[in-house]
């Protein structure tokens, strides 16, 4: 019934979305931290990010197809040159941050629902999921993403349904004053470019694999995905304004739903931790197996590292890391876009000749 290419971009698109979508953004937290907590001008910024997903994320997935990348050192090289090691560094030690923002989320998700001798398991589960999907390859791994589609799309549908119905009337924060508007801007910028620094190697190394029709309309299934269900978890959010003070305002939406919702929706934003983590094991582990040479042993020692430092917890790691990383990221997007306009330009000069 679809054609091939077709099929392809779903499947670029769904990549994107399950790489990006994470404890944070699964959860609720990061919608508020980022977008919710400024009210009405969160709307129009939702666009604004989701054409910034497109942008850059096609930016990333032809910057990986031109230069045929299939390493974090090989896509390192491109961007930074002899400076290449230090951006390595810089981009590794974010992952391992956000991976195990990763692990402390699977702990504060099943910290609602069980009980306190068994919750902090949930880190060590989702890590061995990890690592035993991290081994299947890349291909059969990003297959694992089409998983959150679907899951997460229904879910919120759901629980802004609701909400809707449920609900005793907006609660919507101020939104006054210039400084506040250029700061949901900033935070929206940061938002992109953060998500899209940690899954750049996913990204760059998947845009190889494809054309650039597929690259491009694939971008666009992936910044669509993005922006119905920030749409929805913002509305859904104002709905029930008390779900803004829990780790987990999706899940806590959907525990006052019911008992049974509340348990699908804490296993499908497992699903979302568990996605993400899987990249982040597979770029980090890839980056030190050409060190080591041994990939499987690269990412058990990634992920006891990043359980050790999940004990910050994911409250502290979202609200005082992420928009750190951030910064880095929005430094690491600017070097992409120059790069990659240098080498489209050098391309469209050989040609002439």
């Amino acid at each position: 019934m679809f054609g091939a290419s077709f099929k392809q971009s779903i499947l670029v698109g769904a990549v994107m979305f399950g790489s990006i979508v994470g404890a944070g953004f699964a959860s609720g937290k990061e919608v508020w931290f980022y977008f919710a907590q400024f009210g009405w001008v969160c709307f129009p910024l939702i666009l604004l990010a989701g054409l910034l997903l497109f942008g850059l994320g096609f930016v990333f997935l032809e910057f990986g197809k031109r230069n045929g990348i299939e390493s974090v050192q090989q896509m390192n090289g491109k961007l930074f040159g002899k400076w290449g090691l230090i951006g390595e560094i810089i981009f590794i030690f974010s992952n391992f941050i956000l991976l195990s923002s990763m692990f402390a989320g699977a702990n504060s998700l099943f910290d609602i629902v069980v009980s306190q001798e068994i919750y902090r398991y949930a880190s060590v589960v989702t890590a061995v999921v990890a690592v035993l999907v991290s081994w299947l390859g890349f291909n059969k791994m990003l297959k694992v993403n089409l998983l959150v589609v679907p899951a997460m799309v229904l879910i919120i549908a759901i629980a802004f349904i609701f909400c809707v119905i449920n609900n005793s009337g907006f609660v919507i924060p101020a939104t006054d004053g210039a400084e506040k508007a250029v700061s949901a801007i900033f935070f929206c910028v940061l938002y992109v470019c953060s998500n899209l620094f940690f899954a750049g190697f996913i990204f760059a190394r998947l845009g190889n694999q494809h054309s650039k029709g597929v690259n491009m309309a694939g971008s666009a299934v992936g910044a669509g995905f993005m922006v119905l269900c920030l749409i929805g978890m913002v509305i859904s959010i104002y709905l029930n304004p008390y779900s803004s003070m829990s780790d987990m305002p999706l899940v806590y939406i959907a525990s006052s739903a019911s008992h049974i919702f509340g348990i699908l929706t804490l296993i499908v934003v497992w699903i979302g931790i568990a996605t993400t983590a899987v990249s982040l094991v597979y770029t980090i582990s890839t980056w030190l197996e050409r060190y080591t040479h041994n990939f499987k042993l690269c990412s058990i020692i990634v992920c006891i590292i990043c359980l050790i430092i999940s004990g910050l917890g994911f409250g502290n790691i979202v609200s005082y890391c992420y928009p750190v990383l951030g910064v880095f990221g929005i430094l690491f997007m600017i070097r992409m876009v120059w790069i990659s306009r240098k080498e489209r330009v050098l391309c469209n000069q050989n040609q002439q000749k």
